[in-house]
C-alpha cells in the first residue's frame, strides 16, 4: 500500500475517533441533563484539545440538499449556546410578517454575503438569509438589522438547518454580543480600543512601528465586526467560532491580534504596513489559536476581565488609554 494512502487512512481514522468522542459526550449530556455544567466543561476541553472535525461528505451533501438535520458541529454549537428547543411555529409566524423596515438594507447586503465562496452559495440561498434576517428584525426591533449581521447569520445557515440557524443566531446576537450589533456598534469600537491596548502590551516593538505609519485601531473594525468572516476560507473561520462559542466571543479580539503577529516580519519591513490590513492573509485557525492561547496567558487579569465583558457591557477605558504602558505588575 502506498505511503500517501496509509497517511490518508490514518487521518480518516483519527477524525472518526474524534467524531466518536464528541458523539459520546453529546449522548451522555442528553442522558444526564442534571450534570450540565460538567458536560459543558468536558465539551470545552475536547474542543481545546482536538478541535471539531470538518464536516463529513455526507453532512455537506445533506446541507446542500436541504436535509433538516444538524451536523456534529451544529449539535455542538447548539449545546454551547444553550439552545434546547426551537419553535418552528414561532419562526413561521415571524416569516409570515414579510419584509421588515430594514428590508432594503438586508436585500443589499445579502447579495454580498460570502459572494466569493462557491460552496456557501451551494448550501445557503439568499431567500434563507433574507427570511432569517427579516424575521430577526421583527422579533428583536431594538436591534433590528445592522450591516454585519448578514455574514454572522450566513455562517449559522452554512452549518445548521434554517430554523436551528435562526435560533442560534438570535440567541447569540442578543445574549453574547449585542453591543457589537447595536446601531452604533458600540462593542466593536470598544473592541478595537482593547485590541490597541493588548497589541501594545504583547508586542511593543510592532506597536510602536505601526504608530509611526498611520496606524489606528479602527482599521480593524471590519474584522472584529464580522467575527473573522471577512477573511477566507470560511471552513477555517468555523474552527475559530468553535473556540469562541466554547470560551467566549471576546476571544475574537485576541485572534485578530494573532493574525497581526503572524504578519509581524512583513509588517516591520513594509513602508506602508497599514495598507496590508485591508485584506488580511487567509485564516490558519490552528496557528491563530496557538498564538491566541499564548497571548491569553500573558495578559494581566484586569485587562482580560475587561475583554471578557466588552461584547455585552459598556466599559470605560479612558483611565487606561494613553496612560503608562500596562504591565503584569501594575495590574
Amino acid at each position: 500500500m502506498a505511503k500517501d494512502t496509509l497517511i490518508q487512512i490514518n487521518q480518516i481514522n483519527q477524525l472518526n475517533s474524534i467524531r466518536k468522542k464528541y458523539n459520546e459526550l453529546l449522548k451522555y449530556g442528553n442522558e444526564h441533563p442534571q450534570t450540565v455544567q460538567q458536560n459543558l466543561e468536558q465539551l470545552r476541553k475536547r474542543i481545546l484539545l482536538d478541535g471539531l472535525p470538518p464536516e463529513s461528505e455526507q453532512e455537506i451533501e445533506e446541507r446542500k440538499n436541504g436535509v433538516n438535520k444538524c451536523s456534529l458541529r451544529g449539535l455542538v454549537w447548539k449545546v454551547l449556546l444553550g439552545i434546547k428547543d426551537v419553535s418552528a411555529d414561532k419562526y413561521i409566524e415571524l416569516v409570515k410578517k414579510g419584509a421588515s423596515k430594514q428590508y432594503q438594507k438586508i436585500r443589499k447586503d445579502i447579495g454580498r454575503t460570502f459572494m466569493k465562496d462557491s460552496q456557501f452559495s451551494q448550501i445557503v440561498s439568499q431567500d434563507q438569509l433574507s427570511r432569517c434576517l427579516n424575521a430577526f428584525a421583527h422579533d428583536c426591533p431594538e436591534l433590528g438589522y445592522v450591516q454585519g449581521m448578514n455574514v454572522i447569520c450566513g455562517a449559522f445557515l452554512y452549518v445548521l438547518p434554517e430554523i436551528d440557524a435562526y435560533y442560534c443566531f438570535s440567541t447569540f446576537t442578543t445574549q453574547s454580543c449585542h453591543l457589537y450589533l447595536d446601531a452604533k456598534i458600540t462593542g466593536v469600537h470598544t473592541a478595537t480600543n482593547l485590541l490597541d491596548l493588548i497589541l501594545e502590551f504583547v508586542d511593543p516593538e510592532l506597536y510602536e512601528y505601526l504608530k509611526t505609519r498611520n496606524y489606528h485601531p479602527y482599521l480593524f473594525t471590519q474584522p472584529i465586526l464580522s467575527l473573522g468572516t471577512a477573511t477566507p476560507p470560511l471552513d477555517e473561520v468555523l474552527h475559530l467560532w468553535d473556540f469562541y462559542f466554547a470560551f467566549g466571543i471576546h476571544l475574537n479580539v485576541i485572534c485578530t491580534i494573532s493574525q497581526l503577529l503572524m504578519m509581524r516580519d512583513v509588517l516591520l519591513q513594509h513602508q506602508s504596513p497599514c495598507s496590508l490590513f485591508r485584506s488580511l492573509p487567509e485564516i490558519d485557525s490552528k496557528t491563530i489559536l496557538n498564538i491566541s492561547i499564548h497571548i491569553i496567558r500573558q495578559l494581566p487579569d484586569y485587562l482580560y476581565d475587561l475583554l471578557v465583558v466588552h461584547p455585552v457591557d459598556q466599559i470605560d477605558l479612558s483611565s487606561i488609554i494613553g496612560s503608562t504602558p500596562l504591565t503584569t505588575n501594575t495590574l
